[in-house]
């Protein structure tokens, strides 16, 4: 009887951010199923690490030492062969890249997903690097059409896969609006809007600050994350009138009760790659304003609107968005049921769980000399 395949998950950063979770959740989930065994290689001992371990799985670290470290390469080259590896999977800039090649050094299908695409822009060795682990046999997957579309036609890259990011849908869904609530100090019928997120620039949050500011209602801003804005953005609220009204609460871990405290989920970001964070706000049902940027129209205008959209950096389109949905109430319980019904059909664990395990087979057998159907739908080619 052939053993299950070994795939080594490679990522750069601790989190927890977006495509920490994709990995963390891929690889518990694909070793639970027992068609695959799964680890994990981390450059960080952080929060991927603690989820890991809190969930039995102990994480192989490696040392970048420096930008290009050949080391790096070699470590990794000797632990595929030593472990015998069948497939690498990794994500991110760095891990794609030293991943890739030390797959091909090691003679091991790769596979790469590309959660964004700052790290590209106006960085020509990024590019180069990226180029040549493809060429090595990299085969790329892009989270979203946008990341796909500039993988392809910005940088040249061809057969780039598209896979959208996934959730387990009933967790956000099991959030409870007392408790939610009675956690943020806030009476029911407060006007809650709320996000969840690091607290970077490239997120926006003072730009719902400064829509918030202009509402007729006196509505409260939740947002759940950390980051190096936070002065910022307690100054700026206060500079508006909203210091009582602004609620930073750092990295939480119950986003269900979150979700259901909040009246609409904002999402003013100036870029996305795909944001789990609204998804999880559509899994919940909740009404949701984002700006048209990167994955997030894809999330919510399939057709038949999820979501509102609006332009990113303009306060007074968002202002408008989320007044309009405070003041009806039922419009906006029917935009959070349309979000949860899409969220629990396309981009849910199961979905993406599914397409990946499609392209891992894919991968092994071309390994082993056999030729596969091409697939179709969100897993095949562009």
């Amino acid at each position: 009887m052939r053993a299950a395949p070994r795939v080594l998950h490679l990522i750069e950063t601790g989190g927890p951010g977006g495509a920490e979770r994709v990995l963390t959740s891929l690889s518990l989930a694909l070793g639970a199923t027992g068609e695959f065994r799964s680890a994990v290689g981390l450059l960080k001992d952080g929060w991927v690490a603690q989820e890991l371990r809190r969930s039995g799985e102990t994480p192989v670290l490696f040392q970048l030492r420096r930008p290009l470290d050949p080391a790096l390469l070699w470590a990794l080259v000797r632990h595929l062969r030593q472990a015998q590896v069948d497939l690498v999977h990794a994500h991110e800039f760095t891990m794609n890249v030293y991943g890739g090649v030390a797959a091909a050094l090691a003679g091991v299908p790769a596979v790469g997903t590309v959660h964004g695409r700052g790290y590209y822009a106006d960085a020509g060795r990024r590019i180069a690097a990226l180029k040549l682990a493809a060429r090595l046999g990299l085969v790329l997957v892009a989270v979203s059409s946008d990341i796909q579309h500039f993988l392809a036609d910005t940088i040249g890259l061809a057969g780039v896969r598209l896979i959208p990011n996934g959730i387990d849908v009933e967790r956000p869904a099991s959030g409870d609006r007392a408790r939610g609530r009675a956690a943020l100090g806030l009476a029911p019928a407060t006007p809650v809007i709320g996000a969840i997120g690091n607290l970077y620039p490239v997120k926006g949050h003072a730009i719902l600050l400064r829509a918030v500011a202009n509402l007729s209602v006196p509505a409260h801003i939740v947002i759940a994350g950390r980051g190096e804005e936070e002065e910022a953005l307690r100054r700026e609220a206060a500079a508006l009138g909203l210091g009582d009204r602004l609620h930073l609460l750092g990295f939480r871990d119950d986003v269900p009760d979150l979700l259901a405290a909040f009246d609409i989920y904002a999402l003013p970001s100036f870029s996305e790659g795909q944001s789990l964070a609204l998804i999880e706000a559509m899994a919940a049902g909740r009404p949701i304003v984002a700006t048209a940027v990167g994955g997030n129209p894809e999330l919510l205008d399939a057709g038949a609107p999820t979501g509102l959209l609006v332009p990113p950096g303009e306060p007074a389109a968002l202002a408008a968005a989320l007044g309009g949905l405070l003041a009806d109430p039922a419009a906006a319980e029917r935009l959070g049921a349309a979000a949860r019904a899409r969220a629990r059909a396309e981009f849910s664990l199961a979905v993406m769980l599914g397409r990946y395990r499609a392209l891992y087979a894919e991968r092994l057998a071309a390994r082993r000399g056999r030729r596969l159907p091409a697939a179709g739908g969100p897993g095949g080619e562009s």
